[in-house]
């Protein structure tokens, strides 16, 4: 995949503004992204999450236990892990970063006095420096606000300044006191609309945010590796079409097909199984009847594939529940489904994974459309007017990506210079008016209005 360098804020550009939780003492499941863009799962501790804690604190390393406990143990006594996965309200309360079915970090806080809280924060030594504590430590954040917390305090060892970092990175006032080795930590929890420190924390959880979103979407739009199921022999096919696109996007020789019998399609070697191909693709393609959706996602959700695009119509409500649990239970973004596709114009690699006849020229405008007849108006107006896209989705019925992740990434990426977007419904509206507002100072931001299809 090609990064995204970070755009240059513009002198103009504000400070990024993103308002916490609206529901603080909300204890659902969150699906969060961590800095490089990997999606990890977010719950509250339950008495069944035992084991796994417990696997979480034996598999780290003496080092991490040391600065965690103190101490130079290389076991965790089990009272501890009982303590985080049965912690309730009013006591406290403690928060698991999960990844498939293992915890890789846990986060949690005991009141001690009225309005103030012991935190604590252990990590997977494999998932050190990606922001896992971070983005624990925040959503646990609102649980200590809904439970009548003002104020976290932390006894850290002076040499862990990993720790201190995550403290810091938080964006809240940090007050730090050493004493004998030991850095007593005190973070507010309750800032008012009129505290200087509110609006270094809000900037802070947007910064986080934007960044984590954009790296979740590079195997999407600037992959390396692209495998299409759904491409076979009736070269009249969606799929034919879509591959016969990509193909002629450039990526050849990191295009492959998914099918059971063949040995190439279109002169593109295609294979059975996902984990038999000779390289894991970043993006797959999925353009096959609705009641095989599920069982392929899965299967490349197993193989480790990090992005979907499903260009599938007509999922029924069990199998649409199906796609969302299955990207979410294997971190992988996902396109769609019922869309017309997605194009990148600006990586190292071009990519034109969509069944339009007429795809996008090079450019500098960033295209988000939920429908596929206006994508496909919208395409033919912008090159009659001689406007080239760098990046373009039809997102569909946007089980996953939004108008709000491609608002951020076209903010993002260096190579857009305006957004177009034409949206017939808002999963946060309140969400979207904001990152619209802040990506408007450093872009131009565009909005169509071409009515709404009839599955809006």
């Amino acid at each position: 995949m090609t990064a995204i360098q970070p755009r240059e804020p513009r002198p103009q550009a504000a400070a990024e503004i993103i308002e916490p939780e609206s529901d603080p003492g909300s204890a659902r499941i969150r699906h969060v992204l961590t800095v490089d863009g990997t999606m990890l799962r977010l719950a509250p501790a339950t008495p069944r999450d035992e084991p796994a804690v417990a696997a979480l604190f034996d598999g780290l390393s003496q080092e991490s236990l040391r600065m965690r406990f103190f101490g130079s143990s290389d076991r965790v006594a089990p009272e501890a892990v009982h303590s985080i996965s049965s912690m309730r309200a009013p006591e406290g309360a403690a928060m698991l970063a999960w990844s498939g079915d293992d915890v890789v970090g846990a986060a949690e806080f005991h009141a001690t006095d009225p309005g103030e809280a012991e935190v604590a924060v252990a990590v997977a030594d494999a998932w050190h420096h990606r922001g896992v504590g971070t983005l624990l430590l925040e959503h646990l954040a609102d649980l200590a606000r809904g439970q009548g917390i003002r104020r976290w305090v932390a006894d850290v060892l002076a040499d862990n300044r990993p720790m201190l970092r995550v403290f810091q990175d938080m964006g809240l006032p940090l007050h730090r006191r050493l004493e004998a080795g030991v850095v007593r930590a005190v973070l507010p929890l309750d800032l008012s609309a009129d505290d200087p420190g509110r609006e270094e924390y809000l900037t802070a959880m947007g910064l986080r945010e934007r960044r984590a979103d954009a790296a979740s979407l590079l195997p999407l739009f600037r992959p390396t590796t692209v495998a299409v199921v759904g491409a076979g022999h009736r070269e009249d096919s969606v799929g034919r079409a879509l591959l016969a696109n990509i193909v002629a996007s450039g990526c050849a020789d990191g295009v492959y097909v998914l099918h059971p019998t063949a040995s190439a399609i279109a002169g593109v070697p295609a294979y059975p199984h996902v984990d038999e191909l000779p390289r894991l693709p970043e993006l797959v393609v999925v353009a096959v009847p609705a009641k095989a959706v599920p069982e392929v996602a899965e299967e490349c959700g197993q193989a480790g594939v990090a992005a979907l695009l499903v260009v599938t119509s007509g999922l029924s409500g069990d199998q649409a529940q199906q796609l969302r649990d299955t990207c979410h239970r294997h971190g992988m973004r996902m396109v769609g489904p019922n869309c017309l596709g997605i194009a990148d114009t600006a990586g190292s690699r071009p990519l034109n994974a969509h069944f339009a006849k007429v795809g996008p020229a090079p450019g500098a405008a960033g295209l988000a459309v939920q429908s596929g007849g206006v994508a496909i108006a919208l395409l033919k107006q912008l090159n009659r007017l001689g406007i080239g896209v760098s990046t373009f989705a039809s997102l569909g019925d946007k089980y996953d990506v939004s108008g709000n992740d491609m608002l951020q990434w076209f903010e993002t990426d260096p190579h857009t210079e305006l957004a177009v977007l034409h949206l017939e419904s808002f999963g946060n509206p309140r969400k979207f008016s904001r990152i619209a507002r802040r990506a408007g100072r450093a872009i131009p931001v565009l909005t169509v209005d071409a009515g709404r299809s009839p599955s809006a």
